[in-house]
């Protein structure tokens, strides 16, 4: 098959199927509609397999690791297009992904599976809100982890520690104080080290 061929063949099972906005798709991916597929990359297969997908415009799509595997340039092109289809036409797409920071620049919405259990799950912002990254560094080696309220995680050794923490019950200078430590960073944990945290409590 080629790849108009296999658009046309997908055109067959949607009567909203929408030609014009395919062949933007395909313009914007750079794909030669007269190329077989056994002959494209992996990342010109995720690029057609997201056009299939998305040029019936759906009211919901769901993507299971699209861009797993792929390059740098590709991984974006995948991003961006998933971007438009939530900003431009209000549809809702579920995503899932290990690269959480794909997940943190397209997501409205998370949720946070470990081990098949539910251990998020809260608007993305809500989620940013409520965790912290301080980073401690005392006088004296320590050969345990600091005691901090609120810790979900604490890493380190010797003088310098991080603690991922619970922002609505750490004050980060009042910590350092009973300490004795002194601040080094205070700053929103990304989503990566918020996973991290919670699941490996």
């Amino acid at each position: 098959m080629r790849v108009a061929e296999l658009l046309r063949y997908t055109q067959a099972f949607y009567p909203r199927w929408d030609t014009t906005y395919a062949g933007q798709l395909l313009s914007q991916f750079g794909l030669d509609v007269g190329a077989r597929i056994k002959t494209l990359s992996k990342g010109q297969r995720a690029r057609l397999g997201l056009i299939a997908a998305e040029a019936h415009r759906p009211d919901l799509l769901i993507l299971d690791e699209p861009s797993s595997g792929l390059d740098p340039i590709v991984r974006r092109d995948i991003l961006e297009a998933i971007i438009r289809t939530i900003t431009d036409e209000g549809r809702t797409v579920i995503f899932s992904s290990h690269l959480l920071d794909e997940v943190e620049r397209v997501s409205d919405h998370v949720a946070m599976l470990h081990k098949g259990t539910l251990q998020l799950c809260a608007p993305l912002e809500e989620i940013k809100a409520r965790h912290r990254r301080v980073s401690l560094r005392f006088d004296v080696p320590r050969t345990e982890p600091p005691e901090v309220a609120g810790a979900i995680r604490v890493d380190g050794a010797g003088r310098e520690w991080t603690v991922i923490s619970d922002a609505r019950r750490t004050y980060a200078p009042a910590l350092a104080q009973h300490l004795g430590a002194v601040i080094v960073d205070d700053a929103e944990a990304s989503l990566d080290e918020i996973f991290v945290a919670h699941a490996g409590h």
